[in-house]
């Protein structure tokens, strides 16, 4: 089963994501700020990670950028509801590689998930 650690202080987006992930067959863990994040992303290595920007103690951009740097290289799609050009742009050179917007259909969250985890392996397992 592949694993998807979703970065995300929002209970009630949380819960919207793992309803979206639960239906696809994907492992779903949940890090309440950019600190636990990290410290999950090196214990657990997700196949994919979903960061929010803005997170407690570590904004999801500072949380992606210590990620690359120190060696993960799986996807890290931002999954936020800034439309915000600038972020974008903050979000690819963190490392970033893609952004989705939380106001979208929750359909294209699962489209973009399933894209990018088969890439990585086949699919679902």
């Amino acid at each position: 089963m592949k694993k998807v650690l979703l970065a995300e202080d929002n209970e009630d987006m949380v819960e919207l994501i793992k309803l979206v992930l639960g239906e696809s067959g994907y492992e779903l863990v949940v890090a309440a700020d950019g600190e636990e994040a990290v410290r999950l992303s090196h214990e657990l290595n997700p196949d994919l990670i979903l960061m929010d920007i803005r997170i407690p103690k570590k904004d999801g951009f500072t949380a992606t950028r210590e990620l690359r740097s120190g060696g993960f290289e799986k996807p890290i799609v931002i999954l936020t509801g800034s439309e915000k050009q600038e972020d974008r742009d903050q979000a690819a050179e963190a490392g970033c590689n893609d952004y989705i917007l939380k106001t979208m259909d929750m359909k294209e969250v699962k489209d973009v998930l399933d894209r990018y985890l088969a890439e990585a392996g086949g699919g679902l397992e």
